[in-house]
């Protein structure tokens, strides 16, 4: 019996689906709950080739919800795509993956699709933002891609062909303002059925079937599960698949202070500052070639290697524009 005969044993996949998958380059952006989950299954389904691009290091916090990773991980700091890596080798060293150890951004998404030449695109963000990014980049090249989104005990699987509507189509305007699983909290199970449900659009194209072409919803915890057809609502006049006006990639701006999720903030400065940190005021308590660990008062500052540094323990009272200029003054 081969590797692959069980699956391959299910008519409607059947050895040719088999095939098809292993021929399959995949790149999933995101190495968090969705992305590291759909990594796992594709790798011990035998995907052709695996490209995971994320900019993150294991925390104790993923640990309830994402995939293979360990506290061994936790102690050492590693980069998420890292350690996914070594596990996922494990798990089947047939399949090659590549990683990336960086920062999806507008000014090099594209240039990452073009460099990897994926067939498909998998999201595993966890922001709309970086969703809508995404979007623009998969239409600009012309290649599918499979949303997902879980927070709470909710979640919302839909794969993106361009014979029907893009996210775009589907949302309108990018939301301002978002629920997050740092303040909403989110259930492990819900991860794992979409991450399953982003899974199965790629079999079902992968076996020559197509998307379903249907918005799944789930909500874990009442135990209620939604599809619908939205055909219905391609806009012929949308900005991006219509139109093909990218205004996400063609906005390059970095700010240096952005809101994250929870009592939290991110600063960037240069990349230099990664080989300074001991300038910083505050005391080093970990620090390794990927990121350094600081207690500064009563905020811990995470300083990654491309210069960006999230900040935790943020009150109702903390001026961030002081904090800011208090940081970046120590490198002057």
């Amino acid at each position: 019996m081969t590797r692959y005969a069980r699956q391959a044993r299910f008519g409607p996949f059947g050895e040719q689906g088999q095939a098809q998958l292993e021929g399959l380059h995949v790149l999933i952006i995101g190495a968090g709950a969705l992305g590291s989950h759909t990594a796992e299954m594709l790798v011990r389904m035998g995907v052709g080739r695996l490209t995971i691009a994320d900019m993150d290091i294991v925390e104790m916090s993923n640990l309830h919800r994402q995939a293979v990773y360990d506290e061994q991980d936790v102690a050492e700091m590693l980069p998420k795509v890292k350690a996914l890596k070594h596990k996922l080798a494990n798990v089947n060293s047939q399949v090659p993956i590549s990683t990336l150890y960086m920062e999806v951004t507008p000014t090099n998404i594209s240039q990452l699709i073009r460099g990897t030449q994926p067939d498909v695109i998998i999201d595993g963000m966890d922001n709309f933002r970086m969703r809508y990014l995404i979007n623009e980049a998969a239409c600009e090249a012309q290649i599918p891609w499979i949303y997902g989104a879980v927070v709470g005990s909710k979640g919302s699987v839909y794969a993106f062909d361009f014979t029907g509507p893009c996210l775009k189509c589907l949302f309108g305007e990018m939301p301002e303002t978002a629920e997050s699983c740092a303040i909403n909290g989110i259930l492990p199970p819900v991860v794992q059925q979409v991450a399953s449900m982003q899974v199965s659009e790629l079999l079902r194209y992968a076996s020559g079937n197509g998307f379903s072409k249907k918005l799944v919803t789930i909500d874990t915890f009442q135990v209620k599960y939604q599809t619908m057809n939205v055909d219905a609502l391609k806009d012929t006049d949308c900005r991006v698949c219509s139109q093909h006006d990218y205004q996400l990639l063609n906005h390059n701006e970095h700010h240096p202070i952005e809101d994250l999720c929870g009592n939290a903030i991110r600063f960037r400065f240069k990349p230099q500052v990664f080989d300074h940190a001991e300038l910083l005021p505050g005391t080093i308590v970990k620090r390794n070639n990927f990121a350094t660990i600081i207690h500064y008062q009563d905020y811990t500052l995470t300083l990654f290697k491309d210069g960006r540094m999230n900040v935790h323990g943020l009150t109702e009272d903390t001026d961030v524009k002081t904090l800011f200029n208090t940081i970046n003054k120590s490198f002057k």
